[in-house]
């Protein structure tokens, strides 16, 4: 590992800092990212840092503090206000306490805040408190976990860290870890040494030094003493090459979506959300004889388990499935996993005398061989936060064995960590949205309807999968509806009137979100003409080809995949005002859309007993792409009117705006009991009411 420390660089952040930073602090928040900005250091929130100062209270007085990560900051994008300053009399005092509780220790450590609207100092604040070093930092390195996750760790670790060496039994974190910290330091103090290097087993590594520049360098180089000690250890295997396949990640990802939320009573069309996460050598690993064996063995470090839960499951390789048989056999699972959970957490708390609140027993790493790792979250960020853990727990595993052998914190250990209130704080508990857990694939989504649609499903906290036939315009609409959400959407440049292009925008919805819950059937085109003509005729094919078939290619895949999850599903067409009251010379365009509306009502009755609803909107006059070309002013002189009068030529005289045709379509995403339906958003038209 190559440190990624420059001289100019940390004097510009100490240049640059703010009025109320001090050169210390801009340095430890430069250094702090540099160690995020590696993820076989730390992963999400992971590991922490902190460095030594001067505060300033608010009578003038300079006093001591400890600048520590605060709860809820990840290191790769931490600002100063990441590390709140602590005053170090306190946390003094408290390491000369025998003992006290975890709601203790934090309430203790709010009140030695300088600042009480600071973020709540990390729970092992009192352990950098506990050592004398000016600058600590800490992480999760993955090459160290694959030496500390060994019966014989300390023994391998003093063969290579040597003197500078200080290895701390494992204790869970929290008061118990400062106190076994500081008596661990003192006592090699007292034999003389200065420790450099703090291993904490099956847990961590700690690094220290007088700069920022000093403690960070140290790290890397432990680090990467760790990675070249494995690398000699690794042993010549025959690795088997498996190759990856779409279409089964596609189709293992929504049978398990849909046996997850079957299982824990998800109400219809909703479900959490899974990542897949493949690679050729997640596939070898899985491909291991005794792949099951070594991740059942448990995490790589306890503070992970709130993620990935003790152990994944691991289905085991079968032969090719049909769609009921595979998602009934994911329920199977599924159900599995969750009375070993439940015998697990019984287990335990009758082994450890104590009694818990059970969190919910569903797995939230999945492992198939041929397939790869698929993570559940009930967002895409949640998801890919486990996935990321889970693929460096397996480099981890197969670095320790090739080591010695595997063997991580037991489960009594993780049992511990999963339900320490304080670990479980730091997941955010946030109000579910109207379409949370919800995937909704939209064509036509780089412009007008399409991209109305796209932005408010988001909003609404659907995942979606934006498709258009134009690259650049759907780049660039995604790049303004997605905002912070940006992990909710997904482009997908497609041509949905080629078969194979819908098929591979839903096969990309299943890779990355586990399927399809609601498919906005949008993208058409608006073709002129008399029908009676030549032009007219050949106007008509297009028509049926653009907005008529393209959108039974849509509809039958989304039911593909719909019927592989069984959870019901929601279709929804864009058809047109002219389905009920075409105008003149625009029948190439009228007859398509009255054809739409027939095939929506079709599926609704073909597709009902699977759950699938199947509805339409029926909008007039929008300003979208649809009327470029002339075809706007054309329209406009055909009704006699100007281009303004005839956006406003409705029954109540307004405008309608692309965001009322999402609106309706968010409606009938939610209209439960509603198919067959056609809902008119003109302004009003009586013309064309739905007879």
């Amino acid at each position: 590992m190559d440190s990624r420390y420059v001289d100019s660089e940390a004097a510009r952040a100490v240049s640059e800092r703010a009025a109320n930073v001090g050169d210390a602090l801009a340095l430890r928040t430069y250094t702090a990212r540099l160690l995020g900005a590696e993820e076989s250091l730390v992963l999400h929130g992971g590991g922490n840092t902190s460095v030594k100062a001067q505060g300033k209270t608010i009578f003038g007085e300079t006093v001591p503090v400890l600048h520590v990560k605060g709860s809820g900051w990840d290191l790769a994008t931490i600002e100063p206000a990441g590390h709140p300053a602590v005053r170090m009399a306190a946390l003094e005092q408290l390491l000369l306490l025998p003992s006290m509780t975890d709601e203790q220790m934090v309430n203790e450590m709010r009140l030695a805040l300088l600042d009480a609207s600071a973020p709540t100092p990390s729970v092992e604040t009192l352990l950098h408190a506990a050592l004398p070093a000016r600058f600590i930092d800490h992480t999760h390195a993955d090459a160290v976990l694959a030496l500390a996750d060994q019966d014989e760790g300390e023994t391998i670790c003093r063969e290579i860290y040597g003197d500078r060496l200080l290895w701390v039994p494992y204790v869970m974190p929290g008061f118990g870890l400062a106190k076994a910290c500081k008596k661990a330091w003192d006592g090699a103090v007292a034999d003389g040494r200065s420790p450099t290097v703090m291993v904490l087993e099956r847990h961590g590594i700690f690094t220290f030094g007088d700069t920022a520049k000093e403690s960070y360098e140290r790290m890397i180089e432990a680090v990467t003493t760790a990675e070249r000690f494995a690398a000699d250890a690794m042993r010549t295997a025959n690795v088997p090459t498996v190759y990856l396949d779409d279409g089964l990640e596609a189709r293992v990802a929504a049978a398990v979506r849909g046996a997850l939320a079957s299982v824990t009573g998800e109400p219809p069309e909703r479900a959490p959300i899974v990542a897949v996460r493949s690679s050729e050598w997640i596939l070898a690993f899985l491909e291991r004889l005794d792949a099951y064996e070594l991740v059942q063995r448990g995490c790589a470090t306890p503070d992970h388990v709130i993620r990935t839960k003790p152990t994944p499951m691991f289905v085991p390789k079968q032969d090719s499935e049909d769609a009921g048989a595979l998602s009934a056999r994911m329920e199977r699972e599924i159900s599995d996993y969750a009375r070993r959970y439940d015998r697990y957490f019984e287990e335990m708390c009758a082994k450890k005398n104590v009694a818990r609140t059970k969190l919910d027993p569903w797995p939230r790493i999945v492992l198939v061989p041929r397939v790869g790792i698929l993570a559940v979250g009930k967002t895409k960020k949640e998801a890919e936060i486990a996935a990321d853990i889970y693929e460096h727990t397996i480099q981890v595993i197969t670095d320790a064995e090739s080591v010695g052998r595997y063997s991580p914190v037991s489960l009594g250990d993780l049992f511990d960590v999963e339900y320490w209130s304080l670990e479980q704080a730091k997941i955010k508990k946030e109000a579910e949205l109207p379409l949370g857990k919800q995937v909704a694939l939209v064509t036509g989504a780089a412009s007008g309807i399409g991209k109305a649609t796209a932005a408010l499903f988001i909003e609404l906290g659907a995942h979606v999968v934006a498709c258009d036939c134009r690259g650049d315009a759907l780049d660039a609409a995604a790049a303004e509806i997605a905002g912070k959400r940006r992990s909710q959407l997904i482009t997908c440049v497609t041509d949905v009137t080629k078969r194979s292009e819908v098929q591979a925008a839903f096969t990309l919805a299943s890779r990355m979100f586990g399927g399809v819950d609601i498919v906005v059937s949008n993208a058409g085109s608006a073709p002129e003409g008399r029908l009676d003509t030549p032009e007219g005729d050949e106007a008509l094919r297009r028509s049926l080809d653009a907005n008529l078939l393209a959108h039974n290619v849509v509809a039958s895949c989304a039911a593909d995949t719909m019927r592989l999850m069984r959870r019901g599903g929601c279709v929804l067409f864009n058809a047109s005002k002219s389905a009920f009251n075409p105008g003149p010379g625009f029948g190439p365009y009228a007859v398509a859309k009255a054809a739409l509306v027939a095939l929506m009502r079709q599926y609704a009755v073909d597709l009902g007993r699977f759950g699938i609803r199947s509805n339409a909107v029926n909008a007039d006059r929008i300003r979208t792409g649809i009327f470029s070309g002339g075809v706007l002013e054309s329209r406009a002189a055909a009704r006699g009117l100007s281009v303004d009068e005839y956006f406003r030529s409705n029954l109540l005289t307004r405008e309608v705006m692309a965001h009322d045709v999402a609106a309706a379509f968010a409606y009938l995403a939610q209209a439960r009991a509603t198919t067959g339906c056609v809902i008119t958003v003109d302004g009003g038209n009586a013309a064309a009411f739905p007879r």
